[in-house]
């Protein structure tokens, strides 16, 4: 290898250093180059808050309107002059609003609206306990669901059977109950009284019960907390229990539960047109012929319940029964519904059927002049009168719940005692009742 002076070498490695420094830099300025997305991103704005809803005068009025049969939220916008873009903006909101879809006629719309004409505020109150308020944002829409408070107030009543009222549905109305409360109050008895059999001038009846309200209106009654109803001479009394598991029923003072095997009426509310008679004469055929059962005369499609737990033997059609069902409950016992216009869904021979449920539909198929049903009730093959023979009862209350029973009960009992000959309300302020209670 050929020998270089020194100078010329030491000139080398400086120029070497230099070039080292130059490449080292320009790379530099390529990479801070390629980072400037990456410090972009770094330095973007933090993630949206929730949108702010705009201040508005409270001097702005709500306008409340009726909505109407055939009313939608785009023809009432249209008729208000509100601004179709508005409208798709809400719509859009997503499920909060969904109730907007389908207005029902005869409730109220309430819009707040602005001098210059814009929609500020919308209200809906799809039930009597909550209402859906939307207002306008900084962005657009906003929705709420307020869910309003309610109050129990305890109400009593008494009325009486008489010839100016000689059904319970008759009395009840005279003093002033609401069809619900009457249905509950012939559900509680339904096992000891039939009330399309039994009613006679002078039966009486007392009731003490719930009423629910939202802002000082009553917006429905609450559930029956006790009940005294005198019929034929018996008095029966009933009181709700809610026991350590959450169920409710209704049981005697003494804890015996007044749910039987059977009820008395496989139709609810209806005339009877013929009573259980072994000398009856025959409406068509014109001679005597036993009466095994019950006539319901009902109108045609009007439900048919079981009268208990069963199985279903039989169901079919022939020229004297018509369409008919029978359910076999257990060894014993054996319910025959006959006339019927059409059968339950599901009732089939095999089929299983539980006390109340709907078996089929009252009609006139087979020897019938009208519309009804005809019941029959018997025991180990033989008819009885379903209005008189003795029902299998439930189990009471287990001895070890008795103490919680009657500390629970004893307070409705004693206002139910209270309250007889008198009209009008107690007005014993109870906690906040679920708004799901019975309507």
């Amino acid at each position: 290898m050929n020998r270089y002076p020194r100078s010329h070498i030491k000139t080398a490695l400086v120029l070497a250093s230099f070039l080292a420094v130059v490449f080292t830099m320009v790379p530099a300025q390529q990479s801070d180059t390629v980072r400037v997305p990456i410090s972009l991103a770094v330095e973007a704005p933090a993630p949206v808050t929730e949108q702010t809803v705009l201040e508005v005068d409270q001097q702005v009025p709500w306008t409340d309107l009726t909505i109407k049969s055939g009313d939608n939220l785009s023809k009432i916008f249209q008729r208000l002059g509100l601004p179709a873009a508005d409208l798709q903006t809400i719509v859009d909101i997503g499920s909060e609003v969904s109730v907007l879809v389908k207005i029902l006629p005869g409730k109220k719309l309430s819009f707040q609206v602005n001098e210059e004409g814009i929609l500020m505020g919308l209200r809906y109150q799809p039930s009597a306990f909550n209402t859906l308020l939307i207002q306008r944002t900084d962005n657009g829409f906003s929705a709420e669901q307020i869910q309003l408070p309610t109050e129990s107030l305890t109400a009593y009543q008494i009325a009486s059977i008489d010839e100016d009222a000689p059904s319970l549905y008759l009395a009840g109305k005279r003093a002033g109950l609401s069809d619900n409360i009457i249905m509950q109050l012939s559900y509680v008895f339904q096992w000891d009284i039939s009330f399309a059999l039994d009613m006679r001038q002078g039966d009486s009846f007392a009731l003490l019960y719930e009423e629910i309200y939202v802002e000082g209106q009553k917006v429905k009654d609450g559930i029956i907390l006790a009940a005294e109803f005198t019929n034929m001479g018996k008095t029966h009394v009933a009181v709700r229990y809610l026991d350590h598991g959450g169920r409710q029923d209704y049981y005697t003072p003494q804890g015996l539960s007044l749910r039987k095997a059977f009820i008395r009426d496989p139709v609810h509310f209806s005339h009877v047109s013929s009573r259980f008679n072994l000398r009856r004469l025959h409406p068509i055929h014109k001679k005597v012929m036993p009466h095994r059962g019950i006539d319901y005369a009902a109108n045609k499609g009007t439900p048919v319940v079981a009268a208990g737990d069963g199985k279903v033997s039989i169901s079919r059609q022939n020229s004297a029964s018509g369409k008919y069902v029978v359910i076999q409950h257990g060894q014993q016992y054996t319910t025959k519904y006959l006339h019927l216009s059409s059968f339950g869904k599901g009732i089939r021979a095999g089929a299983s059927v539980r006390q109340g449920q709907t078996i089929g539909y009252v009609g006139s198929t087979g020897w019938a002049t009208a519309p009804h049903l005809h019941y029959e009730f018997l025991v180990s093959g033989v008819h009885r009168n379903p209005r008189t023979v003795k029902l299998p009862k439930a189990d009471p209350i287990a001895a070890s719940d008795l103490e919680h029973f009657h500390r629970e009960t004893t307070g409705f009992l004693t206002q139910l005692a209270a309250i007889q000959g008198k009209t009008g309300y107690a007005r014993a302020r109870n906690s906040t009742p679920d708004a799901n209670a019975s309507e």
